[in-house]
């Protein structure tokens, strides 16, 4: 019989996401020495040494060390899968939600603030990641349930739609075309292109692009999508996005205006997906209450 506990195993997987004891004892609203402990009596009861701890640097995990997080992480999870198969709908712990970031503000706070009045024995945990780090997370027990696009889904993983995102232009206040109420593509094609250069935005915005048959010329481009609505709003260039701000006003002050685009292109799907080997009593309470925040459209 295995002489290590769960609280162990949970220790380890938060400094291996933290990169230390002090952080992972902040993140756990416990004492540094508690986690310290515990991870000494963890390597004890396995009998291999999983952190080289260094003073003033955090921690490194040993080859064992990563072989044992992983293995932990599964364990855990499967943990809570017991408890939600023998108790469902009573959620309590630790969940891990993960979202991909530019949809990170607007889902998240909503969610676990609806999460948590929901069930107050809960304690939710929020990252944020690309795609192929969103699906990864989901794959290892990392992440309980992510928030992202579907065009890019792996089969292996279960989902459901939440809503659709149409895609837009941006464009400065002062642009020729400011006044008109949709505008084609075809009509900016000649002018300098911002272009917000994250997976899977990107591919979704070329393809909206060659289904048009444009090509444009891209002055800026960059990851950060605040920073491309910012060279708009300095009139820069104009751009393509799905995802809409609650204000036209950039970080710096400026101003953005967004047009429909004509004909409509097809609109980019959000989803919530989680591992398809999970019961769907864990994932269920998450999904009830982003059912709530977004309400299936009546036919």
């Amino acid at each position: 019989m295995a002489q290590f506990t769960l609280r162990q195993l949970e220790y380890l997987s938060a400094v291996a996401e933290h990169g230390s004891i002090a952080a992972a004892a902040l993140a756990l609203h416990i004492s540094e020495s508690a986690v310290a402990t515990a991870l000494t009596q963890l390597e004890k009861a396995v009998d291999a040494t999983l952190l080289l701890r260094r003073r003033a640097h955090g921690v490194a995990l040993t080859i064992e060390g990563e072989r044992a997080v992983r293995l932990a992480r599964n364990l855990l999870a499967s943990a809570d899968d017991l408890v939600a198969e023998l108790s469902p709908g009573a959620l309590t712990g630790t969940v891990r939600l993960g979202c991909y970031p530019t949809l990170a503000p607007s889902e998240m706070p909503r969610l676990v603030r609806e999460l948590e009045l929901t069930h107050p024995g809960l304690r939710v945990e929020i990252s944020t990641a690309l795609s192929e780090g969103l699906q990864d997370g989901v794959r290892n027990g990392h992440l309980d349930l992510a928030i992202g696009y579907g065009n890019q889904l792996a089969d292996d993983l279960s989902h459901e739609k939440l809503y659709d995102l149409p895609p837009y232009m941006a464009i400065h206040p002062e642009h020729r075309l400011a006044n008109e109420s949709s505008i084609q593509l075809r009509d900016l094609a000649a002018e300098p292109f911002i272009r917000y250069d994250r997976s899977p935005s990107w591919e979704n915005t070329q393809a909206i692009l060659d289904e048009a048959g444009v090509t444009v010329e891209t002055r800026f481009k960059t990851d950060d999508f605040e920073l491309a609505r910012s060279f708009v709003g300095a009139g820069l260039g104009w751009s393509l996005f799905v995802v809409r701000s609650r204000t036209n006003t950039t970080r710096d002050g400026a101003t953005v205006i967004t047009k429909e685009i004509a004909p409509a292109p097809q609109s980019a799907e959000v989803v919530a997906y989680w591992n398809s080997s999970r019961p769907r009593t864990r994932v269920e309470p998450f999904l009830t209450a982003l059912r709530e925040l977004h309400p299936a459209e009546p036919d």
